[in-house]
């Protein structure tokens, strides 16, 4: 049973309309109702509450719903992939900010030091940007799944 289904199961089976389950967990009718038509999935925090309170274990939960853990698992290695693009972001625009600041500063021992952090920076980024690259055209390839 999918876990649209098994949620719907789960609110009738306890007399709740949608609006007052998804008061139990802090979401809207809509978003209930968004579950249970699959439109949308519960994050895992929701889930974990939702065995807890009900006392099914997650297994039971998302052992036939192959679609859910697909799109968790797509969700997760799409959060990963944002965080490092991020990060190589911050690094490769953060140095090459730092170097041309330096290109109108007077020269003085802050300037070097300056440059040398900004060139740590682009380089640091730069050599981030290329792992993460092979690491993208491996996962195209299909020769990895596990998060980057």
């Amino acid at each position: 049973m999918s876990i649209g289904k098994q949620i719907q199961t789960i609110r009738k089976t306890n007399h709740l309309t949608q609006e007052q389950f998804g008061n139990l967990f802090h979401v809207t009718r809509q978003t209930v109702s968004n579950w249970e038509n699959e439109k949308n999935y519960p994050d895992l925090q929701t889930l974990i509450t939702l065995s807890d309170r009900y006392e099914i274990s997650l297994d039971t939960i998302l052992k036939d719903d192959n679609k859910m853990v697909q799109t968790i698992d797509r969700e997760r290695l799409y959060g990963c992939i944002k965080k490092q693009k991020t990060m190589i972001d911050f690094l490769t625009g953060a140095g090459t900010g730092l170097i041309l600041s330096c290109l109108y500063s007077p020269d003085s021992g802050r300037k070097v030091i300056t440059l040398c952090i900004g060139l740590a920076m682009l380089l640091t980024g730069w050599y981030k940007k290329a792992r993460y690259d092979k690491k993208i055209m491996a996962a195209m390839a299909g020769q990895i799944t596990s998060v980057l």
